[in-house]
């Protein structure tokens, strides 16, 4: 995306000279006034407004207009001469969306810093708990000033305690997570695809997943491990299997992924745990597109660890785009010392937070309730202050 500034003396101007430029496609990122500093008390008023154009638009100015030029601006792309292969649509969006974003935060940062009415007690403290733990900016303002809106308002209440504040702050964070009903597939038997990069504990949540009483009930389920490059993986998951007699048939290739869902034609639900690669890795992501192709799931689960860094969770959110997943699922909550980034990947991304896992305890770490096992882990108390 490009961006551009103009100065006009009105909004209407600015306007104007945005879309003579640029076209028709402009999106409005920031509008002020100003007053320049060698202007006369009341008079030389400006309009300064900041436009974004999406890259389908860029093609003039030179603006990047192909994808070869979109992939030298990607995290890790060579920084000078010609590329060598040219990436997929996927990819160079995922590319574009983390530059939009770390674009967006920076924005947002120097807003607040520039904010004339900066929060006060109690609100500034609720602010910089949420950051502290690793609540993105934009997510932490947004949240405080719900917060403050019920608890000040247009009332002649007496004074906000930190306490009234931090609870207040605890419900606006819990409307992050509304209750979503499961939607029940028309099909009789039901196939649940898990997802996600190594290490992110897929085969882990998938024998959580099987053993929970609520989520599949009296459900009879079963499982395909269609994991080859781990070592080890399918012994471990046999002898769970064992435990929670649960059937568990291995795919080794495309072809027997047919063959494993008529053995397991008894089963209401069949989960499906996928080989953890890396998106950046090239052919993982066309790989797992043929097995879904295949296997036709009624849903797949997008499993990231919450140990990652939150440029890189999105990052990988953008790069799984391309495979359609249906709701997100974080774990290892427990190994993270900023569970707040959460919240920024449950309101920035669109994906339902379908679950989270927090130890290793089977199947008792994983939450259906994701809204109270995240609250749970932000340290939003007045101790210690």
């Amino acid at each position: 995306m490009l961006f551009k500034t103009y100065t006009a003396s009105s909004e209407r101007e600015a306007l104007f000279l945005a879309k003579e430029e640029l076209g028709d496609e402009v999106m409005i990122l920031e509008l002020r006034r100003d007053r320049p500093k060698d202007a006369v008390d009341g008079n030389g008023q400006q309009v300064i407004l900041k436009v974004g154009v999406p890259p389908r638009s860029m093609n003039r100015g030179g603006a990047p207009s192909s994808v070869n030029e979109w992939e030298s601006l990607r995290p890790g792309a060579p920084k000078s001469g010609l590329v060598k292969s040219l990436p997929s649509r996927d990819e160079a969006a995922a590319a574009e969306l983390f530059l939009l974003r770390k674009q967006l935060r920076s924005m947002k940062a120097q807003l607040r810093k520039a904010r004339s009415c900066p929060f006060l007690e109690p609100f500034d403290f609720c602010f910089n708990l949420l950051t502290e733990t690793g609540t993105p900016d934009h997510i932490a303002e947004m949240l405080v000033l719900r917060a403050e809106e019920q608890l000040v308002g247009m009332s002649n209440a007496g004074p906000v305690s930190r306490d009234e504040a931090l609870v207040e702050l605890k419900r606006q964070i819990s409307y992050l997570f509304p209750h979503r009903p499961v939607k029940q597939s028309r099909r009789k038997q039901e196939v649940v695809v898990v997802v996600g990069p190594s290490g992110a504990g897929k085969t882990s949540l998938t024998t959580k997943l099987a053993s929970h009483q609520d989520v599949y009930r009296n459900r009879r389920v079963g499982i395909i491990s269609t994991d080859i490059f781990r070592a080890g993986a399918n012994a471990g998951l046999k002898s769970i299997g064992k435990i929670l007699s649960v059937p568990i048939i291995e795919a080794r290739q495309v072809d027997d992924l047919s063959r494993a869902i008529k053995n397991l034609a008894k089963c209401d639900v069949i989960l499906v745990d996928t080989p953890g690669r890396s998106p950046l890795s090239k052919g993982s992501l066309p790989d797992l597109q043929t097995q879904l192709a295949v296997l036709q799931p009624t849903e797949t689960l997008l499993v990231l660890s919450a140990n990652m860094a939150l440029e890189e969770l999105w990052l990988f959110i953008g790069l799984y785009q391309g495979i359609h997943p249906s709701s997100l699922v974080v774990t290892k909550l427990d190994e993270t010392s900023k569970p707040g980034k959460v919240l920024g990947l449950v309101d920035d991304n669109g994906l339902p937070l379908r679950y989270v896992t927090a130890g290793r305890a089977v199947p008792h770490s994983l939450a259906i309730e994701v809204g109270p096992a995240v609250l749970k882990r932000l340290p939003l108390t007045t101790m210690g202050d």
